[in-house]
């Protein structure tokens, strides 16, 4: 062993120095003609051409596996997947109701959403919102119980905790009452989750599937930045539940006491619901046929037998609740969740309440806030004193403590984590989802949120956000003064800011 070291370093030695300069400029010019062709922000490309050329090795493995790359939607599976979730999922655009077509800004942010190839807003009958993980997982189990043919879910985490195993044997019940269980979980969020705990669930007949899976042996590391950050609920296509709570006894008071985290979800029972259905298709197509298989594309074809029960005719009720549902991922042309939030905050009149445990937003989205407090717009933000992750939390400090010094307010969450994701636009719009307020979110990560065009829901979720409120403190600039070492850190974290 060591006389075949000894050789290779000298084959290595013996490399003639005019060699690694012609290498290093190939490499240069190879790098820097790709970085130009994503046709980035001067910024950022400035910045990752000016990585490749003082780490070459480092800066190639650093933007390999998180450098901000979309995932093109000519990659087949994607859009294989694509293609045929929309082959069948109904496409039925009721007229909007004389409530929202009469508010030009609302009926131009819907228009903007279908411009981005997101479904149109459509009346539910019920859309309910549920406060923190107790409350809804027992809706959701209520739900999965009463299931007659399918039950869908798809999670980023997913964790073998005693809530986790609770809802796998309840599926595995109904999976054996002859229900059509089918779950897709995120293959880093939910890593935890070994083939052996989805046993009992595989073995009555459900199936489990994993949402890119790392294969770092196979190089396909430039997909490994790109997670489904979805939490989506369906039951036979006609009950649907999203919003911002994983499958965590995390999120259960009742399983870990006050540190239970503050969040909101939402029920929904109408045609939006299909709109969900699609979203899953797409993904569960995608996934592939199970967490440790490469599927091949005949059989992301297969489409389920049972693909007629996934979109029952649903009555459309004449006053029910609008909402649209906004879809984004980076397989997108475009970023549409960021344009739709950046343009609902922009066209906001009275209020913006915005509460999200991670506050990281481009210079556009902190553009829109500040000019809207400067017009007169009431902007409030809430974040969590303390997050879950210390880097996350050290950028995002930076963000907060920049936006406040604009005179926008900002206050802490006391209690607990906020892992909420909400905001309130004047008297008419809602929006609840998965999306954090982070490029990660509007970039990176797939996600999807809710809009809701109704004063009746939104009224209810300003009152939660007055609630939440009374366990908050403005934040104090004058208090948060630090150390140099403190203010180098946190700046340190802040750039990476893309990637958060």
């Amino acid at each position: 062993m060591q006389a075949i070291a000894t050789t290779f370093m000298d084959a290595w030695a013996a490399i003639p120095p005019v060699v690694w300069v012609l290498a290093y400029v190939i490499w240069l010019v190879a790098a820097a003609a790709y970085i130009l062709l994503q046709r980035r922000s001067p910024t950022a490309t400035l910045a990752w051409l000016i990585g490749f050329v003082a780490l070459p090795l480092l800066g190639f493995i650093v933007y390999h596996f998180f450098g901000p790359r979309k995932l093109k939607r000519r990659k087949l599976r994607r859009e294989v997947a694509r293609h045929l979730a929309s082959r069948h999922t109904p496409r039925a655009r009721p007229p909007l109701p004389k409530t929202l077509a009469s508010r030009h800004w609302l009926t131009s942010l819907a228009r903007l959403g279908i411009q981005y190839e997101d479904p149109p807003p459509r009346p539910n009958a019920v859309v309910r919102m549920l406060i923190d993980g107790d409350d809804t997982y027992a809706a959701i189990e209520a739900a999965m119980a009463k299931a007659q043919r399918h039950i869908h879910m798809e999670y980023y985490i997913y964790e073998p905790d005693d809530i986790g195993k609770r809802w796998r044997d309840l599926l595995a019940e109904r999976a054996r009452a002859g229900v059509k269980v089918r779950v897709l979980v995120d293959a880093v969020g939910s890593k935890n989750c070994k083939r052996q705990f989805w046993k009992p669930l595989t073995d009555a007949g459900g199936e489990v599937r994993q949402f890119n899976p790392l294969r770092l042996l196979t190089l396909s590391g430039s997909l490994a930045n790109f997670r489904t950050h979805r939490k989506i609920v369906i039951i036979d296509g006609e009950q649907g539940f999203t919003g911002g709570i994983n499958v965590s006894a995390g999120s259960s008071v009742m399983s870990s006491g006050s540190s239970g985290w503050r969040d909101t979800h939402l029920e929904i029972v109408g045609a939006s619901v299909q709109d969900l259905q699609s979203i899953f298709l797409e993904d569960w197509l995608y996934g592939g046929s199970g967490p440790q298989r490469r599927s091949g594309l005949r059989e992301l074809q297969a489409t389920p037998a049972d693909i007629k029960d996934w979109f029952p005719e649903l009555p459309q009720p004449d006053d029910g609740v609008w909402l649209q549902v906004i879809d984004s991922g980076p397989d997108e042309s475009v970023p549409s969740l960021h344009r739709f939030m950046f343009t609902a905050i922009a066209s906001a009149r009275s209020r913006i309440w915005l509460t999200t445990p991670y506050f990281v937003p481009d210079e556009p989205m902190m553009t829109a806030l500040a000019t809207a407090h400067a017009r007169g717009v009431d902007v409030r933000i809430i974040v969590p004193s303390e997050g879950d992750s210390w880097f996350v939390s050290r950028a995002a400090s930076t963000y907060a403590e920049e936006i406040a010094g604009e005179g926008v307010a900002v206050y802490e969450y006391l209690p607990r984590m906020m892992h909420a994701k909400t905001l309130v636009i004047d008297d008419e719009l809602s929006v609840v989802g998965t999306a954090n307020f982070d490029n990660r979110s509007f970039r990176l990560n797939f996600e999807v949120v809710a809009a809701i065009y109704d004063a009746g829901f939104t009224r209810q979720l300003a009152e939660v956000f007055e609630r939440d409120l009374a366990d908050c403190e403005p934040l104090d600039l004058e208090a948060r003064r630090s150390t140099v070492v403190q203010r180098l850190l946190a700046s340190m974290t802040r750039l990476a800011a893309p990637l958060l």
